[in-house]
C-alpha cells in the first residue's frame, strides 16, 4: 500500500536525520501528513490531532526546562520566557532549519511559492512530530528531542524573532514618530474555513511596512508588526 511505503520511507529518513526510530511508523506518517494531502491519499490521516497534543507536550517540557534553569525568575518572567519558546513564528523557523518541511506530505504545487504559509505549516508539523514522539516513544524521548532540537537552537535566534509583543512595540514607535496608529488589513486567506492561514499587511500613513501570516489574524498581525518594526529602525531587508 502507498501509505505503508510512505511510512517506511519517512521512518528511514527521520531516523537518519534525528536518530529516533518509531515503533509504529504510521504514527510518524500521520505527524507528517498535512490535510492538503488527503485528497491524494484517501487512507491518510492529517496531523491536526497530533499537533494539538504536541502543542501541550511542548508547553510542559518548556515549562519544566525554564522552571529548573531560571531559578530566580518569578511567574511573570517564566510565562514570558515560555511564550518566546513556543512562538509559532520561531517554531516555524526552527522547523525549517531542521528540515521538517522536506519530510512533510502536503500539496506542494499549491503552497510551494508561499514562504510564510510554509513557515506556518512547518511549525504545525514540528508540534505534531513532538506529539508523535510522545505517543510512540514516551515523554523522556520527547523531552530530549525538544531540548536538543528546539530549545537549544533558540540561542541562534535573534532577539527580534523571539519577541512576542511586536504590536505594542510598533504602536509605541508609531505614536512617538508619526502620532498615528498602525493599520492592519487582511489581504488573503488560504485553506478551509476551520483551518485558514491569514495573510496581513500593516500600514503606517498609507504606506506598507510589514507583511505576516499565521493561523489566526492575531498571530499574522504580530508577525507583520515585527517586520514593520525592523523596517522602521532600518534593520529590515
Amino acid at each position: 500500500m502507498r501509505g505503508d511505503a510512505d511510512a517506511g520511507r519517512l521512518q528511514i529518513a527521520f531516523r537518519r536525520r534525528f536518530g529516533i526510530r518509531f515503533r509504529n511508523p504510521m504514527t510518524l506518517k500521520t505527524a507528517l501528513t498535512h490535510r492538503s494531502r488527503l485528497e491524494l491519499d484517501g487512507d491518510a490521516v492529517s496531523n491536526e490531532r497530533l499537533e494539538f497534543l504536541g502543542d501541550s507536550v511542548l508547553g510542559i517540557i518548556a515549562s519544566d526546562y525554564l522552571f529548573r534553569s531560571m531559578e530566580e525568575a518569578n511567574e511573570g518572567e517564566l510565562t514570558k520566557a515560555r511564550s518566546r519558546l513556543v512562538s509559532k513564528n520561531v517554531l516555524g523557523r526552527i522547523s525549517l532549519r531542521l528540515g521538517i518541511l522536506d519530510l512533510l506530505l502536503y500539496a506542494r504545487e499549491e503552497l510551494r511559492d508561499d514562504e510564510r504559509a510554509l513557515t506556518t505549516l512547518s511549525a504545525d508539523a514540528l508540534e505534531a512530530v513532538i506529539g508523535a514522539i510522545y505517543i510512540d516513544r514516551g515523554m523522556a524521548c520527547a523531552s530530549r528531542f525538544v531540548i536538543d532540537r528546539v530549545i537549544d537552537p533558540m540561542s541562534d535566534v535573534s532577539p527580534d524573532e523571539l519577541a512576542t509583543d511586536h504590536k505594542s512595540a510598533l504602536q509605541e514607535v508609531c505614536q512617538a514618530r508619526f502620532r498615528v496608529q498602525p493599520e492592519y488589513r487582511i489581504v488573503k486567506r488560504i485553506g478551509p474555513e476551520h483551518r485558514k492561514i491569514f495573510h496581513v499587511v500593516v500600514r503606517i500613513n498609507g504606506e506598507t511596512y510589514g507583511f505576516g501570516s499565521g493561523r489566526s489574524r492575531k498571530e499574522a498581525e504580530q508577525v507583520a508588526a515585527g517586520q514593520a518594526f525592523l523596517n522602521l529602525n532600518g534593520e529590515g531587508d
